[in-house]
């Protein structure tokens, strides 16, 4: 019984196996209802202007979008891998010519027929260490004589009496236009069902063309008018004469025949070689194939949409939505499957194009911007969706909520009970403290971001400093510096005091202490807003008045002048000039060790000044952000927070005054006096606790 039950199943497996052979010539051949061979007589699509104007839009359009990389990790987040090495053989996929060639060739082909093609070259190792663009008419995928195996190989056809190459499937990158289903190996080809339409215009042109060659101009006929016949060598007397009479600048002239003949003109005027309307449809079709709107081409015939309310650039964005996103999105997913093999383990890659800096999309970002905005801000989506929706880097640390803290639970269909005076006021008293702590939270998590970019910005301003400390030194050193002697005594102060003088003296360091300012307005005016937008967390307006971004400016100008550069820079050419004596250097090499020492100041090294001031000036920033952007919304108290303790500060003091309740003044004190790589954070508060 069991033997028969085996024998049923496997027949029945047998009965239901696929088969993959291309569809019947009897159904090709019946679906032909001309005898023209439109396809045979269009060729391969080059020569048809009809064709290759939406083609090669599609292809300057492409680089707009990036293509790289991106890692998804077992919690959802996704982050971009723009190192990958796919993305650099891509780049220069091989000695003669680049990724926006090999991408040309492969949307034409994939436009054209449906499929496009990239052969691999493969190392000693197996891996791929090339990529070569074929045109489509150069490669065939064959499966089995059967049909049980949908591809065992493809046959490459390169010419030039090379015969037939079989090339592995692994070896071929093929990129499909959707299923062909006449042969599901293949991809079906966006113009295939408009061939008629593009032989039209091709043959419109043609038609056009030979009218102008041979029959545009119009002639005349001139004839007897009894109808005689005429001698042939009076024929061509008298066109000989006509000819001369009346051709070239002699045109327009009267004439005037010694007999009764009949002259009137033959041929076609120009309303005759007017095609535009055939023109017209094949130019909408194959934009429509293509997905292309005609006047973004620059088609006649689609600029009529121009005309009725359909601006360009909806028309440009059209044809991103339609043309080229879903080329990329296809491109993507086969390399996907053919290209991230080639290099290892794959799991958790996925290759994708980056669209943020397309300007035709901008506006969709910006739309999508405010609605995650909308979203992120009201509580019920994550930080980290918000950035993934707007194709932005997502760690651990942005898998959370930012719901407002003053908003009331209320349980769904019905109402909370009220609480009594007691209660409500250890309510109130913890939500005024949760409040305050999701809002410092919020600052601090911007607090070393900010901090990177100031002292980014710091690095840059230093380093110039110290270019520009070696060309104001080293001009006068060459002319006066002399390394004196070591028993030189007030000789070498009084010369020292006049070459650091004047060297200071060219350096200019008024004008760029006033760069040095502008630096720290800038990140003030920067903080600035970024803690008015956190504000809303602690029951404030998001938005920043012009009256306490000028207030915050301007306290970042004091700030800076509690730096005096021109000291600094004094003492440090004092001391470089000091150590190089000792040393016996030249011009040269005290120039250089000026340099060195301006640029530190009175730190050990440029690094620990421009880190050491980022940090205080970030985190001073904040707080007089906050307690300026309160004072706006009409606080008079501040929460203090300061449980945050780095290295070494474990005062009591600092953990005595945590959660205490202090005045604006107080406030604006306490931020002042906050040494170096504090930790000090206030929120605002609105009433009495409990």
């Amino acid at each position: 019984m069991m033997d028969r039950l085996n024998w049923f199943q496997k027949a029945a497996l047998k009965a239901l196996q696929i088969r993959w052979l291309p569809g019947s010539q009897a159904m090709n051949a019946a679906m032909r209802s001309s005898r023209i061979n439109y396809r045979q007589e269009v060729g391969d699509f080059i020569d048809a202007s009809v064709v290759t104007a939406p083609i090669q839009w599609v292809q300057r359009a492409v680089p707009e979008a990036r293509l790289t990389v991106y890692q998804r990790s077992a919690d959802g987040s996704r982050k971009e891998r723009a190192d990958h090495p796919a993305l650099a053989l891509i780049q220069r996929p091989n000695p003669f010519y680049g990724d926006l060639t090999l991408f040309a060739g492969t949307i034409f082909s994939y436009l054209t027929d449906g499929n496009g093609y990239w052969i691999k070259v493969r190392n000693s190792y197996g891996r791929a260490k090339e990529y070569w663009y074929t045109p489509h008419w150069m490669l065939e995928p064959k499966g089995s004589d059967d049909g049980g195996e949908f591809i065992t190989h493809y046959d490459y056809r390169p010419g030039g009496g090379h015969g037939t190459i079989r090339l592995d499937p692994s070896d071929v990158v093929h990129f499909r236009h959707g299923i062909n289903p006449r042969d599901p190996r293949k991809g079906l080809s966006p113009l295939a069902g408009v061939i008629p339409e593009i032989y039209m215009d091709i043959e419109s042109s043609n038609f056009v063309s030979s009218l102008l060659k041979n029959m545009g101009v119009p002639g005349m006929v001139v004839s007897p008018k009894t109808g005689g016949v005429v001698p042939s060598d009076d024929v061509a007397a008298t066109k000989a004469w006509l000819k001369q009479a009346f051709g070239g600048s002699r045109r327009g002239e009267p004439l005037v025949m010694s007999a009764p003949t009949d002259v009137y003109q033959y041929g076609f005027n120009p309303q005759q070689m007017n095609m535009s309307e055939a023109r017209d449809i094949a130019e909408e079709r194959v934009c429509a194939c293509i997905g292309t709107p005609a006047a973004v081409v620059g088609f006649g015939a689609g600029l009529q949409s121009t005309k009725v309310g359909a601006t360009m650039a909806e028309l440009v964005k059209l044809a991103w939505r339609n043309g080229v996103l879903p080329v990329l999105g296809a491109m993507a997913d086969e390399m996907d499957r053919s290209v991230l093999t080639d290099f290892g383990n794959v799991a958790g890659l996925s290759m994708g194009y980056d669209t943020s800096e397309v300007a035709a999309l901008q506006e969709d970002r910006n739309q999508a911007a405010t609605a995650w905005n909308t979203m992120v801000g009201g509580g019920w989506a994550e930080v980290a969706e918000g950035r993934e929706g707007m194709n932005l880097p997502v760690d651990d640390s942005h898998h959370i909520f930012l719901r407002p803290a003053m908003s009331l639970e209320v349980p769904a269909g019905g109402h909370k009970a009220s609480p009594g005076p007691v209660e409500a006021k250890a309510v109130a008293g913890r939500e005024r403290r949760l409040a305050g702590l999701t809002f410092v939270r919020a600052i601090q998590r911007l607090e070393e971001p900010f901090a990177r970019a100031m002292n980014k910005r710091l690095t840059g301003f230093f380093g110039e400093l110290r270019k520009a400390a070696r060309e104001a030194a080293l001009p006068v050193l060459e002319a006066d510096y002399v390394v004196p002697p070591k028993d030189a005594g007030p000789y070498e102060e009084k010369a020292d005091e006049l070459l650091v003088e004047t060297i200071l003296e060219r350096l200019g360091i008024d004008a760029h202490w006033t760069t040095f300012k502008g630096l720290y307005e800038a990140h003030y005016l920067d903080v600035a807003r970024a803690v008015s937008e956190a504000a809303r967390l602690a029951g404030i307006s998001g938005s920043l008045p012009d009256p306490v971004a000028r207030t915050i400016v301007a306290a970042g100008g004091r700030r800076a002048g509690l730096i005096d550069l021109r000291q600094q820079s004094r003492s440090a050419l004092f001391d470089a000039i000091a150590v190089g004596r000792s040393e016996g250097e030249g011009a040269g090499a005290l120039a250089g060790r000026i340099a060195r020492h301006i640029e530190a100041g009175p730190w050990a090294s440029v690094e620990a000044r421009a880190l050491t001031i980022a940090r205080t000036e970030t985190k001073y920033a904040q707080n007089v952000s906050t307690i300026e952007r309160a004072k706006a919304a009409g606080v008079a108290s501040f929460i203090v927070f300061d449980g945050r303790l780095g290295p070494g500060r474990s005062k009591p003091d600092h953990i005595a005054r945590d959660g205490s309740i202090v005045t604006a003044d107080e406030a604006n004190r306490m931020a002042a006096d906050e040494h170096p790589n504090g930790t000090l954070s206030f929120a605002p508060y609105f009433g009495e606790d409990d």
